[in-house]
């Protein structure tokens, strides 16, 4: 992070809140053993983004410093070391201690400061998730190598897995601690392009818990940003438009393409067991492709589930009988991504030649569209639309 143009005024500003009360004061008494000589400095952490140099100081040669500040609120610190090195901190008020060795400082013991207790467990729970990432992803490289297809699948999955139990986790650590500095920071650690249903409702859920602080109006003001930026990253595809490739695996985890559909008219849609309007939306598709499999159309659906048995269930009790392909990601999945789909029931009518003539058709509107569009020649370039027709030929001469 780099600390923003306007930094000295909020420095000044700090200094001036220093100055007016003294109850809401802290001090960080630190003894680092065998950390080198240097200015070790205290910046606060805003939920968005701008950093506040709150104060610093000389370390001692034995290690030991001492840092004060005021804290209107609750608020993320974090102790800023040469080269590159932290200690996280949620600060409310008081006298904390922090004790540890330079050599193995995420091994900090911290005192006076429940909340920065709770927020080293949690920091412990992220260094773990991140080097069994590492060790996950050298397994997968390795059964990559070795063309170990079977096996490759199997371990992808359990990959899949740990990711989806470590981001409900987290999202559960965020939902229930009772530190404010502490939920802001397990939410800001989420991916906003694939937990954006989640962090809109963790938006909305904090004037309700942190009412009138300064912390909830700043992750207001980050997540407005970051989801304005989401929405003109991802519009959905318009009609007319070549349907971007996708691959999935399908329900046997055999990885399938949207352009091996090239030829027949495809309806993409996105659904999942858990969505009460698509399971509603199903008999209609059912109806649809039953009246119209024999007529050069099909439906290839696309699961936003995260667990293949209520998949499989949804499908089963739906009776949906086309090819359906899900890599149990939910929110996460590439699919998603590529059409720009932010809520579902969503689907994309694809004429033979891979160019979408349609999307979000519902209800009678469905086969109304498929009756018209079938009805015509199919288009067999990629130029032509599902109304274009060939020209007439002309009669040959006869001899």
């Amino acid at each position: 992070m780099k600390i923003k143009l306007h930094l000295l005024a909020l420095i000044v500003i700090s200094g001036l809140t220093a100055c007016s009360s003294n109850s809401r004061k802290f001090t960080i008494i630190g003894n680092i053993a065998d950390m080198p000589l240097q200015t070790v400095v205290l910046e606060q952490l805003n939920a968005n983004d701008i950093i506040v140099i709150v104060d610093s100081v000389k370390s001692k040669a034995d290690g030991r410093f001492e840092l004060s500040g005021i804290a209107p609120e609750p608020g993320l610190y974090r102790i800023h070391f040469q080269p590159k090195k932290f200690i996280l901190l949620s600060i409310d008020k008081g006298n904390i201690k922090i004790d540890a060795n330079w050599n193995k400082l995420e091994d900090y013991i911290v005192q006076g400061s429940a909340a920065s207790q709770d927020m080293k467990s949690i920091l412990g729970a992220i260094r773990q998730f991140s080097l069994d990432n590492i060790t996950m992803s050298m397994v997968l490289d390795t059964l990559k190598a070795r063309g170990n297809d079977s096996l490759l699948t199997v371990a992808r999955n359990d990959f899949a897995d740990k990711r989806q139990h470590f981001t409900q986790f987290v999202e559960h650590y965020a939902d229930t601690i009772t530190y404010e500095p502490n939920a802001i920071f397990a939410a800001r650690i989420l991916n906003p392009a694939t937990e954006k249903h989640y962090l809109e409702a963790f938006a909305q859920s904090l004037n309700r818990r942190f009412p009138n602080t300064k912390m909830t109006h700043d992750f207001g003001e980050w997540y407005t940003v970051v989801k304005s930026k989401q929405m003109q990253a991802t519009k959905p595809v318009d009609a007319g438009t070549v349907a971007p490739e996708i691959t999935l695996p399908d329900m046997e985890g055999k990885m399938v393409s949207l352009s091996s559909f090239r030829g027949k008219f495809v309806l993409l849609d996105f659904w999942a067991s858990w969505c009460q309007p698509c399971r509603g939306e199903n008999p209609n598709v059912v109806a649809a492709y039953r009246k119209f499999k024999d007529k050069n159309f099909t439906v290839l659906g696309v699961s936003l589930d995260n667990q293949k048995g209520t998949w499989d269930k949804a499908i089963k009790d739906d009776s949906l009988s086309w090819t359906q392909l899900s890599d149990l990601s939910g929110w996460k999945s590439t699919a998603v991504v590529t059409y720009g789909v932010h809520s579902i029931p969503a689907n994309f009518l694809i004429d033979p030649t891979g160019k979408i003539i349609g999307h979000d058709l519902r209800g009678s509107q469905l086969e109304e569209v498929l009756t018209e569009v079938l009805k015509k020649p199919a288009p067999t370039d990629s130029t032509k639309s599902p109304a274009t027709k060939e020209p007439a030929k002309k009669p040959e001469a006869k001899s």
